[in-house]
This record gives structure tokens, C-alpha cells and sequence, in this order.
């Protein structure tokens, strides 16, 4: 028997082990709200905003085009990684922010690399590279 697979509940339970897995040693410390997003976008893959501009909660949003069962599950990981990285490092979130700039010297590349994910972000990068523009057609046009 085939059953429907609750998207929210799975974002969920691997946002949860991924914390657990990779950043335990940090803890949550606002309201951190992780969710599929209404939009499909052709250029977003995810994206971290505080609540309503404030350091009470974060929201993490996650392109809904990643549901699509040819992403392999690694993809997803790679996102959601990337944005529980400025989680982390202080953008979007309550955390003492680490850098001035969300991006600038590769600095979400190197903690991923510190947290043993080289492998798995050159296998996403390479999949998107070579894959989301078709998906985004087939999905979006």
C-alpha cells in the first residue's frame, strides 16, 4: 500500500537529526521554524529570515521544488545544511553573528567542510549544476 508522504513532518524530523548531527554542541536558542515555501523559485534554493525582524524566531524556507522525487535526499541535506550553517553563524537568528557578510570567502563552504560535508556539497552543486534548469521547466513553465 503507497502512502502520502507527509512532506512537513520529514522537513521536520531532518532538520531535527542534522541539528543533532552537526551542531549539537550549539543549541537552538529562538523559536527556529523550518518550512516548505509557498513560492517555487527558479534561482532559490532556501532561504533564513528572522520573524517579523526580530531575534524571537527564525523562519528557514525551502524551495518546494525539492520534493520532486528525482532531487536525491542528499540535495535537500546540502540546503538545509547550508541554511542551518547562518543559523549558526548568526544571520536570521539570535546567534552572535560571526561574519559581517552571509556569504563572502566561502565562509558557509568551509563550515560545511568542518563538519565533514566537502563531498556531499560538491555532489549537490553538481546535481543542480547539471539538473534544476530542467526541473524548473518541467515544474514552473
Amino acid at each position: 500500500m503507497v502512502t502520502k508522504i507527509d512532506y512537513d513532518k520529514y522537513l521536520a524530523s531532518k532538520t531535527a537529526a542534522l541539528i543533532r548531527e552537526n551542531f549539537s554542541e550549539r543549541g537552538i536558542t529562538n523559536i527556529l521554524i523550518v518550512r516548505w515555501s509557498n513560492k517555487k523559485s527558479k534561482r532559490i534554493l532556501g532561504h533564513i529570515k528572522p520573524v517579523n525582524d526580530t531575534e524571537f524566531g527564525s523562519i528557514i524556507e525551502i524551495n518546494p521544488l525539492l520534493k520532486d522525487l528525482s532531487v536525491p535526499e542528499y540535495v535537500l541535506d546540502y540546503v538545509l545544511m547550508h541554511e542551518l550553517t547562518h543559523y549558526f553563524q548568526g544571520f536570521g537568528s539570535n546567534h552572535k553573528r560571526k561574519h559581517k557578510h552571509p556569504h563572502r570567502g566561502g565562509i558557509v563552504e568551509k563550515e560545511l567542510a568542518r563538519h565533514g560535508w566537502e563531498e556531499i556539497t560538491q555532489k549537490s552543486e553538481k546535481w543542480i549544476k547539471e539538473n534544476w534548469k530542467n526541473l524548473v521547466a518541467k515544474k514552473i513553465n
